[in-house]
């Protein structure tokens, strides 16, 4: 029974990954039946924003004396992580297909080991690369089901979404809780990411009561769960680590995408869920 027991830090990690696929699932209800993804974006932020005032408040003491760098580390994982993402996200979904883009945004994982190396000292190991073939083949068996896809102009928008949640989610994220409790990392960086999503949805005229706003809530809760899970798993983990065990998200989304949305999976799609969740486990027992 030892061998099924695991890590303070692949739990949270584990947590975290499952409710990012819970949000992509509600995402995709909610955008299916006409929302904008702009209010919802706004909406997200604003209904988690009371919760995040709040934790701010709590542990605002240990930014009053923090040098300088502490709070560039936060405005930098605001702009790029909060805002950054979810600007470019919206292009990115909006140019490229569901397909590639699923396929494409798993890129995190290669960028998060290559700037783990190049800024955190970070090995790429001989282990890495074996998981991270596994996590690529297994991602691409189950988002495209063994078929071949042609690439557009919305997958660079993918690809440099990738990046900003490599730098934004991972490195930086890293960083600040190396030097800050994930409590007030998480949310002073919200705070600084909220305003540039507020100012844009502003001036596009549409933020707007959303139309299944229990389900908007319900999203806003559980992406809270979500970075809250996150800080804590770079808390206690590497950059790359947590990145990887993050990858198991897909396999969750099209478990859950079944029954909520009504898809079906094939033998081919069950193969590379098998192979990525062989990934995610060996990264914990390898001590990756």
């Amino acid at each position: 029974m030892k061998y099924f027991t695991f890590s303070k830090k692949f739990t949270y990690a584990f947590l975290g990954s499952f409710a990012w696929a819970i949000t992509i699932i509600l995402g995709r209800i909610i955008l299916n039946n006409g929302e904008n993804a702009f209010n919802l974006a706004f909406w997200i932020a604003f209904l988690a924003l009371p919760y995040w005032l709040f934790v701010f408040k709590k542990h605002f003491h240990e930014l009053k004396d923090a040098p300088k760098i502490n709070w560039l580390i936060i405005i930098a994982i605001g702009l790029i992580s909060t805002a950054g993402v979810n600007i470019v996200e919206v292009f990115a979904l909006k140019y490229s297909t569901a397909l590639n883009y699923s396929l494409l945004i798993r890129s995190v994982t290669l960028f998060t080991i290559i700037f783990s190396y190049l800024f955190l000292g970070e090995k790429i190991t001989l282990k890495k690369i074996i998981l991270l073939i596994l996590i690529f083949f297994g991602t691409f068996l189950l988002i495209t089901n063994g078929e071949e896809i042609s690439f557009s102009r919305g997958d660079i928008f993918t690809l440099i979404e990738a990046m900003l949640i490599s730098l934004g989610n991972s490195i930086l994220a890293k960083v600040a809780t190396n030097r800050m409790s994930p409590s007030i990392s998480s949310s002073a960086s919200f705070l600084v990411g909220l305003l540039p999503i507020a100012l844009i949805a502003l001036s596009k005229g549409v933020i707007a009561i959303p139309k299944m706003s229990m389900l908007v809530l319900i999203f806003a809760v559980v992406n809270v769960c979500c970075i809250t899970c996150r800080f804590l798993a770079y808390k206690n983990a590497t950059a790359s680590y947590v990145t990887m065990i993050f990858s198991m998200t897909p396999v969750m989304v099209f478990l859950m995408a079944m029954p909520f949305l009504g898809e079906t999976i094939t033998l081919i799609q069950i193969a590379g869920g098998i192979l990525i969740i062989l990934a995610g486990i060996f990264t914990e027992k390898l001590k990756i």
